[in-house]
């Protein structure tokens, strides 16, 4: 019985395989007849009309060919001569169906397994995130490892094609961006995936960070447009509500614990410039209950430091000096996470992921609040304590020019 079982199913997979019937296996294509699409553009029509406009940006490889060529400088019809980018741009009453509309403005097939990077232009977020990444975590082509950034200021198509006009290519600058973002601690990177599970656990709230564009001196009086980090956008029932910028962004870093590593300039009692290095940073989350009534919340930050710069001569090896820098950077970390906290509760968003927390700490008694946090959480009444110390001078023991002034 089993070998008439196996014979079977042998005989059918060889029918399957036969005959002239296109077959269920994916079609085969060569590489060259591929467009590799790895940064993507999703922004709203305007005048109300709640349709989108899709734009995405390929290497251009007859660009980087043309460098190795034998030099001819004529301008190719496309106009794509001498951009590091293709770019192409499509209209459609959704997302699905402007992407589709995209791929008869290519002679080649569009690949989007290498799509690295969903740039989301301001008024888009506005209207509805969900609106702006459901297609992008459904459909099979796509990665939910590719990363995310609202665009500040402008359009997603604006940003990409202005870029597109220097000379780097719009994916190498993001990665640039994301590889380096830990430094300043100011902004952070975040994929695809990871916002869908914040916007369930938090209420439809979230942080995403954003970027813009900015212009950079190339020459005298001529400017070239480059991207930069510009903190956070703070989504409420999935809408963009407000931005948080890099002047205070780190205090939600040090909330949130992604603080990587920051510095901290501050006055020392001579009113001279002392540069900390933060090295490491915790934040708890401590909720107060009387009953089932969550009364307020405690967040207690510790950071620890390293003095990377004094530009005062002064002894700074002993316990006062070291004191005052403490004192000094604790207050500055304070005020920023006090104007962070004002930001986001005046926005109706638990971008700080405080309900996460409660639940993690004091489980029994974040059930009875479960349903009402989105009520409970702007009237919350919150206390912050930050704890500096200083730990290491790095090389130095004594300022240059110490020995001088004694």
């Amino acid at each position: 019985m089993r070998k008439v079982i196996v014979f079977s199913m042998i005989t059918l997979l060889l029918i399957s395989f036969t005959g002239c019937k296109k077959s269920f296996l994916p079609e085969s294509r060569e590489i060259d007849d591929l467009q590799l699409v790895q940064v993507i553009g999703i922004d709203m029509l305007p005048n109300g009309s709640h349709s989108f406009l899709i734009t995405i940006a390929s290497k251009n490889l007859a660009e980087e060919s043309s460098q190795v060529s034998s030099g001819s400088t004529d301008e190719e019809s496309t106009g794509s001569k001498g951009k590091k980018a293709l770019v192409l741009s499509s209209e459609g009453d959704t997302i699905f169906d402007a992407v589709r509309k995209l791929q008869t403005h290519s002679d080649k097939t569009l690949f989007w397994g290498h799509s690295y990077y969903y740039l989301i232009g301001e008024e888009a977020a506005r209207d509805n995130i969900s609106k702006c990444i459901d297609f992008f975590t459904r459909d099979h082509e796509l990665r939910v490892e590719s990363k995310i950034y609202i665009i500040k200021g402008s359009t997603a198509k604006d940003l990409i094609e202005q870029f597109n006009q220097s000379s780097y290519y719009i994916l190498d600058k993001l990665d640039s961006l994301g590889k380096n973002i830990k430094l300043l601690s100011k902004s952070e990177e975040m994929k695809i995936h990871e916002l869908m599970r914040f916007l369930d656990i938090h209420h439809a709230s979230a942080r995403i960070p954003c970027i813009y564009l900015v212009d950079r001196d190339k020459e005298r009086e001529k400017k070239i447009k480059d991207i930069d980090t510009c903190g956070y956008a703070i989504f409420s029932d999935l809408k963009l509500v407000g931005f948080i910028d890099t002047d205070i962004s780190r205090g939600l870093n040090l909330i949130t614990n992604t603080v990587n590593s920051s510095i901290v300039a501050v006055k020392d009692m001579t009113g001279q410039d002392v540069s900390l290095e933060i090295i490491n940073s915790k934040t708890e989350v401590i909720p107060f209950f009387n009953g089932d009534n969550l009364e307020r919340i405690l967040l207690k930050t510790k950071v620890v430091s390293n003095l990377g710069e004094i530009q005062s001569q002064i002894d700074f090896a002993n316990e006062s000096y070291i004191s005052y820098i403490e004192s000094r950077q604790s207050e500055v970390l304070k005020n920023e996470m006090e104007e962070v906290l004002k930001k986001v509760l005046e926005f109706r968003s638990d971008c700080l992921e405080i309900c996460d927390r409660i639940r993690l700490k004091r489980p029994l008694k974040w059930r009875k609040i479960e349903d009402k946090w989105m009520q409970i959480f702007p009237n919350i009444k919150f206390d912050i304590q930050v704890e500096s110390k200083v730990k290491g001078t790095y090389e130095l023991k004594e300022p240059s020019g110490y020995k001088w002034r004694e």
